[in-house]
């Protein structure tokens, strides 16, 4: 009772500590990136976002949860980060109780402090993205999974513990793509760590709960995953270093992260790599690493933010590593305690303060003095452009096209239409990318042809606005 009680504690104090510490500088930051599509969607109606979903990368169930949060959070950003925020604070309650349950208080301990001094989840829950969502899911599922350790086949599994963790595996799966993906680490730990044995079954129940739950989706996700394979994406295959570049993203600066890797070695081989929590923390934190970097040879893809379900792993594997290098119980905590250290001391609460689209938007009137038009390339940045324009222009999604007209802001959706040039003396570029959808630079060649005086700047990162004139 005493120890339930302690565990409440201090799951409760981690749990405020963690949401506290995402909640830094959560609207600091321009929304940038996908921040802005996913925002757009959420104000369509549920008709328009559903005929979305068969055509994008993206399961329904974080645009219907900002959808429902729209009304509260308005256009406030801070509030629109709020659920990823909430999410990612989250995770420390089942990751805290994976490691209590693997390696006692001092790996719960380490475990929760190195995930909540991570710059990946810091950033990560700034975004308007299921990400946060993602891995919080992610790390409850296993959670029902370890708390069949140390049950006996006598005394059955844990009450309910196949029902939770379908019910877990279905949201997950709704919520991101490779959520089958952790599906699949699950499935490597239940069948290759024998104080797992016992949760064979509750696993196998929930797989197949989930596998009939996502058929109604099953065929929008075959039909895109055929696409990507068959058409290829515009992604390049990432090299032998990206392996590493996410570890030191998981640790917050290179030198943590050599010095993770050479700790988690160690302790491997000084357990020889039975140790059930080894096990569980290679399966979850490094094997989706390597085994997606190898899938991009053959299917290029996002190694970053796509692996948010193995980074609560790695800081397991970290944790775990450091407290099994000594035998001295006092020298192990010291070594925990330096791990923790090492990334408080690299953590960056602000670091997503970078982004800023709206000195883009600035930028561009500053050009233009409302004068003249603004072409978008690529044409998906018309949406982050047109929120910094004026948010009130999502409130009424279906116009929007028209209403970026109105205004003269015109996306490019091919760079070989026919440019009327009569009428301006000035054009301004906003480029974020349109080697993307334009590799040959067609539009900027023809732009030239017409309006040979052009200067650029640089108004965000990798974002140039250039004026033509004549």
């Amino acid at each position: 009772m005493k120890r339930w009680h302690a565990d409440t504690l201090a799951i409760a104090a981690l749990v405020a500590l963690a949401t506290m510490v995402r909640a830094l500088f959560a609207g600091a930051s321009d929304l940038a990136n996908d921040e802005p599509f996913t925002l757009f969607q959420a104000h369509r109606d549920l008709s328009h976002l559903f005929a979305m979903l068969r055509t994008e990368n993206n399961p329904p169930l974080y645009f219907l949860l900002i959808k429902l949060w729209l009304p509260i959070a308005g256009n406030d950003v801070a509030l629109l980060r709020l659920p990823a925020v909430i999410a990612s604070g989250l995770t420390v309650w089942p990751l805290y109780v994976i490691g209590r349950r693997l390696g006692g208080w001092p790996l719960a301990w380490t475990t929760a402090l190195l995930f909540i001094c991570s710059n990946y989840h810091q950033q990560l829950a700034h975004e308007v993205r299921a990400y946060s969502l993602f891995a919080l899911l992610a790390t409850a599922g296993m959670w029902q999974l370890v708390r069949h350790m140390h049950r006996s086949p006598s005394d059955g599994p844990p009450r309910y513990a196949w029902v939770w963790l379908a019910l877990l595996n279905v949201a997950m799966s709704y919520t991101h793509f490779f959520g089958w993906l952790m599906i699949g680490v699950q499935s490597a730990c239940v069948l290759t760590v024998p104080a797992l044995r016992t949760a064979r079954r509750s696993w196998a129940l929930a797989s197949g709960a989930s596998i009939l739950a996502y058929l109604p989706y099953g065929i929008i996700f075959l039909q895109r995953a055929g696409q990507s394979l068959t058409e290829g994406t515009w992604l390049e295959r990432p090299r032998p270093e990206e392996v590493y570049n996410m570890i030191w993203r998981f640790s917050n600066a290179p030198v943590v992260a050599v010095v993770f890797l050479a700790v988690i070695a160690l302790a491997l081989l000084r357990r020889h790599g039975r140790d059930p929590c080894g096990v569980i923390g290679l399966w979850w934190g490094l094997a989706p690493v390597v085994g997606m970097f190898v899938a991009s040879q053959w299917a290029p893809m996002f190694l970053d933010r796509y692996l948010v379900y193995a980074a609560p792993g790695f800081v397991l594997l970290v944790a775990h590593a450091l407290l099994s290098l000594a035998n001295d119980h006092r020298v192990a905590l010291t070594l925990s305690a330096m791990g923790v250290v090492a990334m408080a001391l690299t953590f960056a609460p602000d670091m997503a303060m970078e982004r800023r689209p709206s000195v883009v938007v600035a930028v561009a009137d500053a050009m233009t003095k409302h004068r003249a038009p603004v072409l978008i390339a690529p044409p998906w940045y018309a949406l982050t452009f047109a929120w910094h324009t004026d948010p009130t222009l999502f409130d009424r999604p279906e116009r929007l096209d028209s209403a970026l007209s109105a205004l003269s802001i015109l996306p490019v959706h091919d760079p070989r239409t026919p440019l009327d040039t009569s009428e301006w003396r000035t054009i301004v570029l906003v480029d974020a990318g349109s080697t993307l959808s334009d590799p040959k630079g067609v539009l900027a060649r023809r732009l030239e042809q017409f309006y040979p005086e052009r200067d650029s700047v640089e108004a965000d990162h990798a974002v140039w606005v250039t004026r033509f004139r004549r």
